[in-house]
């Protein structure tokens, strides 16, 4: 499936190279993708920029990224987390939102990316 061209996404995810593969592939499907690999990097970027949705990795280098979920939700933009190990590490207020198991597949981001746009 093909993105609509507009679309911009944020990832926040701290290996470089699932990252650089991500940005890569949402890319080619005619997302607009910006990254950070830090929290500090990802509010700021949440500050200046407007995104239609966000992957966000739980675990940014030893820190949870609720505070960039928490400024997601307050601007009404959908995310998903992502996590290879971190499930039980959602907190009640983020219990209900989606979780991506890594590793994960093209075909599950996609689909989730289509949920978040679609909404």
């Amino acid at each position: 499936m093909v993105a609509d061209s507009g679309h911009s996404v944020l990832i926040v995810e701290d290996e470089t190279l699932l990252a650089l593969m991500l940005e890569d592939l949402l890319s080619d499907i005619g997302h607009h993708v910006m990254h950070a690999d830090s929290l500090p990097d990802a509010l700021a970027l949440v500050e200046c920029e407007h995104f239609d949705a966000a992957i966000l990795d739980i675990d940014i280098r030893g820190k949870d990224v609720f505070p960039v979920a928490a400024r997601l939700r307050e601007l009404h933009t959908p995310f998903v987390f992502v996590s290879a190990r971190h499930a039980d590490r959602l907190s009640p207020e983020f219990s209900q939102e989606q979780l991506l198991a890594k590793p994960y597949t093209i075909a599950q981001v996609q689909q989730s990316l289509d949920r978040m746009l679609a909404d």
